[in-house]
């Protein structure tokens, strides 16, 4: 499932570019459940999406300026489709994010 994250990653480096985001891909972390994350910074947010080898997905985006949380999401994840679904909503949100 981790591997998944790093592909999805890499298959958005243009949308990245293009929409002048900051992204960090962490290392696989934990000991008994491991976990990566991927982190986003632009467009007035800091974002986060933290996926554990077990399919749990946190999607997570909070307002730099207010610190007010955009997105709070988490799931149960059972294959990449679905995880595709869930990480492309979350740029897309991320991508057309508007301060209220």
């Amino acid at each position: 499932m981790l591997e998944y994250l790093a592909s999805w990653a890499s298959s958005k480096s243009k949308i990245f570019s293009g929409e002048s985001l900051i992204v960090d891909l962490s290392e696989k972390l934990g000991d008994e459940v491991k976990a990566q994350y991927i982190e986003i910074e632009g467009n007035g947010l800091l974002s986060r999406a933290t996926l554990w080898e077990t399919g749990n997905l946190v999607l997570e985006a909070i307002d730099i300026e207010s610190e007010q949380h955009a997105i709070s999401e988490i799931y149960e994840l059972r294959d990449h489709a679905q995880i595709d679904d869930k990480l492309n909503w979350w740029l897309s949100e991320i991508a057309t994010y508007e301060k209220v």
